[in-house]
């Protein structure tokens, strides 16, 4: 529930009136470092499409072809894994590389995400 806003009248009583910010009690900061880190780097990261409903199957695979350099085979199998199954994974990078693939995809119109990869398997 949102704290009252308090009115502050103008001299004169004319024009619009000035809301003041309401007081906000100070967060207590605590001493314990945060113990999520964002994972990057060397790390495995698992690009993934999803069949949505929207796209062409051969607009998926021309942009998988264009976007991440996927040979044409390789690329519809992946798609007609997404189609059949609803998720395929496009390949394994490094974060920078499959961040940058995710997005491209994205702007395509491509619904995608990018999950890292335990390489204790």
């Amino acid at each position: 529930m949102a704290a009252p806003v308090r009115e502050v009248a103008r001299p004169g009583g004319a024009g619009p009136a000035v809301l003041e910010r309401p007081a906000v009690a100070d967060k207590k900061k605590s001493s314990e470092p945060v113990k999520t880190k964002k994972r990057v780097g060397s790390e495995g990261w698992e690009v993934r499409i999803y069949n949505d409903g929207l796209n062409t199957r051969e607009h998926v695979a021309r942009c998988l072809v264009q976007v991440t350099g996927l040979t044409e085979i390789a690329a519809y199998q992946t798609m007609m894994q997404a189609h059949k199954h609803g998720m395929a994974v496009v390949g394994r990078w490094v974060y920078e590389r499959a961040e940058m693939y995710r997005d491209a995809l994205k702007k395509n119109g491509i619904l995608c995400d990018m999950v890292p990869v335990d390489e204790d398997i």
